[in-house]
């Protein structure tokens, strides 16, 4: 079973400090490009609903790396076949601190989650 976390905060205060920064600024540009965003945690992790009330993003803080999951990614255009990940229907884009992040390609799914409704 996974920990229980009081809070989005909490969940990310006990990750690792390599990947924290990392997190945070993630969670921003979340907020910032999909308006009327709203977060939970769900699964252990911090859940991201779209303005539907639609759970759509995760965030998963490895050690050394963070997940961007996209829990409906069956529904999002992947013409890259960028998304990685053997789960069904969700899959994730890694990001690694120290590597630059690919916002437009993020920001392209996220676009993509805005929309999704129940």
């Amino acid at each position: 079973m996974a920990r229980k976390y009081a809070s989005v905060d909490d969940y990310l205060s006990t990750r690792s400090p390599e990947v924290r920064p990392l997190l945070d600024d993630l969670r921003s540009f979340i907020h910032a490009t999909m308006p009327g965003a709203t977060e939970d945690l769900d699964y252990g992790v911090p859940v991201f609903l779209n303005a539907h009330g639609v759970p759509v993003l995760y965030l998963f803080g490895a050690k050394r790396h963070v997940n961007v999951g996209f829990l409906r990614s069956a529904d999002l255009a992947d013409p890259g076949g960028v998304l990685q990940g053997s789960g069904n229907p969700s899959k994730h884009v890694r990001v690694v601190p120290g590597s630059p992040v690919d916002e437009d390609l993020l920001a392209g799914f996220i676009h993509q989650c805005s929309g999704l409704k129940p």
